[in-house]
């Protein structure tokens, strides 16, 4: 079966082409600028179902002087009881209508050859009469009507005096949707007012739901592996602190600083890798690291790891000790210095009977008796990972491909159950780093370690993934 067609019309500037950038989940589609007739020329956009094209998008030109056009359209008609598609068959037809108005030529002509035409309307406006000559012309067109709302989640919208406006126009079947605050409910209650007003395709549609449902749910577990990764992967990171030359205090503890920022460095890579990869199972463009740094940078979520102004927006504060451990990101592990050498090589003997003579347990053992030091990643620099990767995934949830200003870090719906279940997360999460930091704190891949490391990042992932799953 041929695609639906849909066009997507209405007046400047109201968010056509960001519509089509989110619902094609696409950032790079057309310009998307405040100033208006920013599209020029009609531009095609394929929403695909398993690969397969089940809809084409128009975007159309604004309708700039919808009072100016319908007048133009009423003095071409012969006859009042003449049918209104014919008028607007003669004005198109027209070199007066191509030289005075080629945006709304153009607009009209896809919404012609449409299926289906998508009204979109700024609910931030107010009910004007050039809003109710645009909708009037485009009834003409004689194709179904979905009117759209958009920025419905802006301050200053008003949905409801809309819908009551269009009712008494006859056009019930309102969608409300925000091309920058992003609601999977509200896309697919516009999907299915297509779909009721498209019977032919209603297949289609059906294909694209459950298209976008199964897309949802692998981006989601994909998201969760990645964060376990991370996690797991932070947790069991260790950086070996060398023996001071004859103990001196002063050398020990610029080896413990610079094996701290060792650490802290390896800690920001593994959270900046990941944070791309998330940004990219979300299509934020994450192959253009300029793009993908900006959308980071957006969310608060691009602040160095270890800045105050990261621990701020994570929810600590300088006075706690929780924010103390993560501005110096790492806890020193004393656990068991102050061996003798005697009893440290025979543990070691022991231990390298039983794992091998390179085991890590033993090359530890030995290198703590001898005045050495570890540096892992403290409780608190940890739970600030988990609560940046979340926040950032919170965010991308419900950012639209279309949006252009930051969302800050505690703005989203929501925020307050967010916080709860992210609570409930880390109370879960937080012991099974605990055993990787404990168990996994030496080079994968050794006797014994692999699938100890698979199975924490599993159970990890799973908790993550149940915490994002919709309640």
């Amino acid at each position: 079966m041929t695609p639906l067609r849909l066009a997507v019309v209405g007046h400047t500037n109201t968010g056509k082409t960001s519509l089509l950038r989110t619902l094609a989940r696409r950032r790079d589609f057309g310009d998307v600028s405040p100033s208006p007739a920013t599209t020029r020329r009609v531009e095609p956009l394929a929403l695909l179902a398993g690969g397969e094209e089940v809809a084409v998008l128009l975007d159309t030109p604004g309708l700039e002087d919808s009072i100016g056009l319908l007048e133009a359209i009423d003095a071409m008609r012969h006859d009042r009881r003449e049918d209104p598609q014919t008028s607007i068959e003669r004005f198109l037809a027209s070199e007066e209508a191509r030289r005075r108005f080629p945006q709304e030529v153009a607009a009209l002509e896809a919404a012609r050859s449409a299926d289906l035409l998508l009204v979109v309307i700024d609910a931030r406006d107010r009910v004007r009469p050039r809003h109710l000559d645009e909708l009037e012309v485009l009834r003409r067109c004689g194709r179904p009507v979905v009117p759209l709302l958009n920025f419905v989640a802006a301050e200053g919208a008003d949905a409801e005096a809309w819908r009551g406006g269009l009712a008494r126009l006859g056009l019930h079947a309102v969608a409300s949707f925000d091309v920058v605050v992003y609601d999977a409910e509200d896309e697919a209650r516009l999907l299915e007012a297509v779909r009721t007003l498209a019977p032919d395709h209603r297949g289609a549609i059906d294909r694209l739901l459950e298209d976008r449902r199964v897309r949802r749910d692998s981006i989601r577990r994909a998201t969760a592996a990645a964060l376990g990764d991370l996690l797991v992967d932070a947790a069991s990171l260790v950086v070996e602190v060398m023996p001071a030359p004859r103990g001196d205090p002063a050398i020990r503890r610029r080896l413990e600083e610079d094996a701290g920022e060792a650490l802290r460095e390896r800690l920001r890579t593994l959270e900046r890798r990941t944070h791309l990869e998330v940004l990219a199972l979300a299509g934020f463009d994450a192959a253009d690291a300029k793009v993908a740094e900006a959308a980071l940078a957006d969310l608060s979520i691009g602040i160095d790891l270890f800045s105050p102004e990261a621990l701020r927006a994570m929810g600590f504060t300088a006075a706690t000790g929780a924010a103390a451990g993560a501005a110096t990101g790492a806890a020193i592990d004393l656990a068991v210095g102050g061996l003798s050498l005697g009893a440290a090589a025979a543990i070691g003997a022991v231990i390298g009977g039983t794992l091998g003579a390179a085991g890590r347990q033993a090359r530890r053992l030995l290198l703590l008796a001898r005045g050495g030091r570890e540096v892992t990643a403290g409780d608190p620099t940890l739970l600030l990972l988990l609560r940046r990767a979340m926040t950032l995934v919170r965010g991308l949830e419900i950012r639209g491909h279309a949006a252009v200003e930051p969302l800050a870090v505690g703005t989203t719906p929501g925020k307050d159950a967010s916080r709860r279940e992210d609570e409930r997360l880390a109370a879960i999460v937080m012991p099974l780093l605990r055993a990787a930091r404990s168990r996994l704190g030496h080079p994968a891949g050794e006797a014994g370690t692999s699938a100890s490391r698979e199975d924490l990042r599993r159970e990890v992932a799973r908790a993550i993934e149940d915490a994002l799953r919709p309640r």
